[in-house]
């Protein structure tokens, strides 16, 4: 990609950042070609290795909570991450290499009932970091919660709800996820 395509959404990025803090980022995210929104991302704090594809458009939540603005996300080298992905940031989100999620997925780092009478007992606030083992599969439509670990080469069939961690050369689906059988054993 040139330069010349590159300066502009850079430019925004850093114009819509003033205005609107990282909800103005956001915006460029929906839209930003892949090689575009990983200089964004590096620009503002993330860790990105090399040759990693991420699919517009992409959201980042609760990013304002510390400067540089993604600090908490690590995507390793080789990594693919899907159309319409949601990541939030309150914790730390680890991506090992090679790792691949596909459109859809959410990883959410932390339980915040806001206003809602059910923040006094019933739900409880938490938050915790992601980590996702080198050379693992997450399938289209999954969330990952908070203090979750999925192990290497693991596979997370589609529309699952991983809310605990999930050991290394696993394949595991449903909601709650659970390990189905052993996979990927080289």
């Amino acid at each position: 990609m040139s330069k010349l395509m590159t300066l502009p959404f850079m430019l925004f990025a850093r114009i819509f950042y003033f205005f609107f803090g990282y909800e103005g980022i956001n915006v460029l995210l929906k839209i930003a070609p892949s090689r575009i929104t990983v200089k964004i991302l590096k620009k503002f704090g993330a860790s990105i290795g090399e040759d990693v594809r991420i699919q517009a458009p992409l959201i980042i939540h609760n990013a304002d909570q510390l400067i540089p603005i993604y600090q908490n996300l690590t995507i390793n080298n080789q990594c693919y991450i899907g159309r319409d992905c949601i990541i939030d940031l309150m914790g730390k989100v680890e991506i090992g290499s090679r790792s691949t999620l596909s459109h859809r997925v959410v990883l959410n780092t932390h339980t915040d009932a806001g206003k809602s009478p059910l923040k006094d007992g019933a739900l409880i606030t938490s938050n915790g970091n992601i980590t996702i083992g080198e050379g693992s599969y997450i399938g289209t439509g999954v969330t990952v919660l908070e203090n979750v670990v999925i192990g290497k080469k693991t596979i997370i069939g589609a529309f699952s709800l991983v809310n605990k961690s999930i050991p290394a050369n696993q394949k595991a689906f449903g909601v709650p996820c659970k390990i189905q059988d052993k996979s990927n054993d080289n």
